[in-house]
């Protein structure tokens, strides 16, 4: 049978002898790797981290004329062994919680490009923060920057640089539970994040007068949103802009402007990938028109950086019709990957052991016990012919994949594998068994009869 092409052969795969193949690892026959490993298998493509990396650098050298840093959103994957390749790729990371920012720098992120932005801080995250690195600090709201005023000279942090964190009044994302910026997203749920237009300057001031030194201004609007949001993002940069405007009324000039995280990548065929040209454009026209000049750049590619890297590759135990629906059961679940289930999200589906056979309509389903446990949710899709002991991959599991996973029923958490300059590394202790399930429990203590 002759071997076809299919739309997702650009994020590091091909199809030799009725296979599909890794073209980033020499001889990578996926079908074979899954079967001599235990699955379910996330396997991330370091290449493509690497390609990505390139590919927004020179989005920014062609289109943009100022100095910009990339800082990496360890919330999409913390896994060591990525972090490590972003600090060989010398980015920068922005964090959201403590640990976040301590890992990062454990794995050779430099400290200075480190950024903590999180939302609910406590007087504990904070101390952690200030006393573990100093890290910068992203305020995301008034309470949050009098409790450090409060405690300025206790943690001796007098002359602390901080960025503060606007809600640009728009916000765009490929799901409601995403949105990060306006009053309320679609669904009506009041948005949690950062400091209103209105509000802002007196941060800014506030800062001040606590000794503190805010030098950066942020803004995240969602995150996962493509092209067709890329008007959204004008219209949030540019209140951004007229919010400068205001702060350099009060001697606050020369800012860093952090755009934050957001762009998304392709999950579908009907998809065009992220354009980051038109992205750096908007940023180079609007602060041209604007006349706001900036010290600095900062963008915060997460998703968009690893997430179509990594094939999250499971076995099919069974394929059975019920109900007039042909049903694949398969050893991963929404456990191993949850955000089928809680976005409702989208993720293309091959068969790595036959991507040639005829297609035919299946749902997709998991092994624990819930009904919501299917990749396919409400629509059964056309896949080559599943057999029994076919492995089946499920792409662009790179980001929100493994470090949202769950060992839910006791189903242990995925195996983790990632090829780097033509290895193959184990990142993980293979797949979790219930002796690791159970480590942070005290399994020795006994209730007594």
């Amino acid at each position: 049978m002759v071997d076809k092409k299919y739309w997702w052969f650009f994020k590091g795969y091909d199809v030799r002898n009725n296979k599909v193949w890794s073209r980033s690892f020499k001889d990578c026959n996926l079908d074979e790797l899954a079967k001599s490993n235990l699955t379910p298998l996330y396997l991330t493509n370091g290449k493509r981290i690497e390609d990505k990396a390139r590919l927004i650098r020179e989005a920014f050298i062609k289109n943009y004329t100022g100095a910009v840093d990339i800082n990496y959103a360890v919330k999409a994957n913390y896994c060591p062994q990525i972090l490590d390749l972003i600090a060989i790729l010398d980015l920068g990371a922005d964090a959201v919680s403590p640990n976040e920012a301590i890992l990062a720098e454990q794995r050779g992120v430099s400290r200075h490009k480190i950024m903590f932005t999180g939302t609910s801080v406590s007087k504990e995250d904070l101390e952690k923060l200030v006393k573990f690195g100093n890290y910068k600090i992203d305020i995301d709201s008034n309470s949050q920057l009098k409790k450090l005023g409060e405690h300025r000279d206790e943690w001796n942090i007098q002359g602390l640089h901080l960025s503060i964190r606007l809600n640009p009044n728009v916000g765009a994302g490929h799901n409601p539970d995403v949105i990060t910026a306006g009053s309320k997203n679609e669904d009506g749920v009041p948005i949690k994040f950062g400091i209103e237009q209105n509000k802002i300057v007196d941060t800014f001031l506030v800062a001040r007068e606590y000794g503190f030194y805010p030098d950066t201004l942020h803004i995240h609007i969602g995150s996962g949103w493509l092209g067709n949001d890329v008007d959204s993002f004008r219209i949030a940069l540019q209140n951004t802009l007229d919010v400068m405007k205001e702060l350099r009324k009060h001697d606050f000039d020369n800012l860093n402007l952090d755009v934050g995280r957001g762009p998304g990548i392709r999950y579908r065929e009907s998809q065009k990938s992220f354009p980051f040209d038109t992205y750096a454009k908007v940023i180079s026209e609007e602060l041209n028109r604007s006349n706001v000049q900036i010290n600095k750049l900062i963008v915060e590619p997460g998703r968009s950086l690893v997430g179509d890297s990594t094939i999250l590759l499971t076995k099919v135990n069974t394929v059975e019709e019920k109900n007039g629906i042909l049903h694949a059961y398969t050893d991963a679940s929404m456990g191993t990957l949850i955000r089928p289930k809680l976005y409702h999200a989208y993720h293309e589906i091959i068969n790595v052991s036959n991507p040639n056979g005829p297609l035919t309509v299946y749902a997709i389903d998991g092994n624990v016990c819930e009904t919501g446990d299917t990749f396919t949710q409400d629509q059964p899709r056309e896949i080559p012919e599943i057999r029994e002991g076919d492995v089946l991959g499920i792409l662009d599991t790179g980001a929100y994949g493994d470090v949202m996973s769950s060992p839910y029923c006791l189903r242990g958490r995925a195996n983790i594998m990632m090829v780097h300059n033509g290895k193959l590394i184990q990142c993980a202790k293979g797949l979790e068994d219930l002796n690791q399930i159970l480590h942070r429990f005290y399994v020795d203590t006994r209730l007594e009869r």
